[in-house]
């Protein structure tokens, strides 16, 4: 019986009861889990080492007070279980972690609740207007009507280029910038995850099929069926149609005319007084984040079909089909003999080809045996020759000019005191280390971490192993907070 919502009670109990979207929402362990899982699974980055995420399952339990109950590695083994995390370790042969589309769905609802706001505004029913008028245009097949429709809107935005030239038209206030601002950002923001369930739809279908192709044997007539089938629903999901939208988008000149959109936005005094730096910078790396979820799902379809093409092209499972065929019509054979004439029967020795095992007592015949626990030896053979003085060097300028070096410094000079300029940091660094690399990462940190002030400029001197100090000029670069120095592995 359908609810008003559109679902039926049977379908509602069944996914708050089965569903391990609703069973990670009602865990007992929710309050930790998915803070958890929402601090060290981004957008950006998919997949964590295990030995990385075993670390922060492991302070985790040390900051909720539960240590000692499970390790890090068994709740990871029942989340894999729970179908909250999936596994991989195809990349770099070690094992890794990802969050399943059931726990990017809850993450979600989450977030939903979490920002909650208001979606009555102006900007949400001018995107809910856009898309009727949309609708309508594909509904209607008369082409005499869409021609007109299409005078119209040449007739409103020619009566609108005269207003705004007259001076007619009234400029958007901040606070409507700041409605259409959320507008966009809520609308980008599911997609990724889209994107990564659409990824984890594709692997679970392939797998599907690949078990069925070892346990049942298809015939390659079967597999190539099943590939397309599988393709098709693929296409039919939500996630599967907002791909071959945003792909097909790509191919046209509606990402260029994006991009000149937000550079044009970013370059208007909204984005430097109303806009937050996260808002900067999501509107700034939107389709590029949106690009690289693409790719992904790009590399899981291509990772589908090659292990198809390799189920197809295996001659040992050709084989094994002959064998099972053979032994199909053996024992069709054999049942037809029994049926029209019934009785014991001996078959000669020579039918199968096989022979006689002539063995007296078979109670007394090994037929296998436990060799043990295997001795494995590893011998590591010093290197013959050390490593080059020149290349000794070069490692440990690279070393000494990174970001965590620099970093570091920068923290040091910003627990004695509250400013700290670049010219500052680059005196503070060791002089083997006043280098050029020094200066770009300063200005990759401060771009990241700091301000950087181009209208001012600061003067720093290189004079390692050269005749001539070297005259750099910068613009100014100011860090008034700590950098966070730690890394993934």
């Amino acid at each position: 019986m359908p609810t008003g919502w559109g679902i039926s009670l049977e379908a509602i109990a069944h996914a708050l009861a089965e569903n391990p979207t609703c069973k990670l929402l009602s865990a007992r362990h929710r309050v930790w889990v998915l803070p958890l899982f929402a601090e060290h699974f981004t957008s950006t980055e998919e997949w964590v080492s295990a030995e990385w995420f075993h670390e922060r399952i492991a302070e985790t339990l040390e900051r909720v007070d539960r240590q000692g109950e499970r390790t890090p590695e068994q709740y990871c083994s029942d989340w894999i279980d729970a179908k909250w995390l999936r596994t991989d370790n195809k990349e770099t042969g070690r094992l890794r972690y990802a969050l399943t589309k059931e726990s990017l769905t809850a993450l979600q609802i989450v977030r939903l609740v979490v920002e909650g706001g208001n979606s009555v505004s102006a900007a949400r029913l001018g995107s809910i207007a856009n898309a009727v008028h949309k609708l309508a245009d594909m509904t209607n097949p008369d082409r005499e009507a869409q021609v007109r429709r299409i005078d119209e809107q040449i007739e409103k935005l020619q009566t609108q280029r005269e207003a705004v030239a007259a001076g007619r038209v009234r400029l958007a206030t901040p606070e409507e910038m700041q409605q259409q601002l959320s507008e966009i950002l809520a609308l980008t923001r599911s997609l990724p995850a889209d994107f990564r369930r659409l990824g984890s739809l594709v692997e679970d279908r392939h797998q599907r099929v690949a078990r069925r192709a070892m346990v049942d044997g298809p015939t390659k007539a079967d597999l190539v069926d099943d590939y397309l089938n599988e393709h098709d629903l693929l296409s039919d999901t939500p996630e599967g149609q907002a791909y071959r939208g945003f792909a097909k988008m790509l191919t046209s000149r509606e990402a260029a005319n994006i991009r000149h959109d937000v550079d044009s936005i970013l370059d208007q005094d909204f984005a430097r007084e109303h806009m937050t730096d996260s808002e900067r910078e999501q509107l700034e790396t939107m389709l590029a984040t949106l690009l690289a979820a693409e790719l992904r799902v790009q590399e899981s379809y291509l990772r589908w079909t090659a292990s198809l093409r390799r189920f197809l092209t295996r001659s040992a499972h050709g084989r094994y089909q002959r064998l099972i065929n053979l032994a199909d019509r053996a024992l069709y054979a054999g049942a037809q003999w029994a049926e029209q004439q019934p009785g014991a029967r001996v078959m000669s020795d020579a039918v199968l080809e096989i022979g006689v095992f002539q063995v007296v007592d078979i109670t007394q015949y090994p037929l296998w045996t436990d060799p043990g626990r295997q001795k494995v030896v590893v011998d590591s053979a010093p290197a013959e020759t050390a490593l080059p003085a020149a290349d000794r060097a070069a490692l440990r300028l690279s070393a000494g000019t990174s970001p965590r070096a620099v970093a570091r410094t920068i923290n040091q000079l910003v627990g004695e005191r509250h400013l700290v300029s670049g010219a500052e940091a680059f005196e503070a660094t060791p002089p083997e280390f006043q280098r050029l690399g020094a200066l770009v990462t300063l200005l990759d940190l401060a771009i990241a971490h700091g301000h950087v002030d181009a209208e001012q400029s600061e003067v720093v001197m290189i004079d390692a192993n050269r005749e001539t100090p070297l005259r750099i000029v910068l613009p100014h670069l100011v860090f008034d907070q700590r950098i966070d120095v730690g890394g993934r592995s």
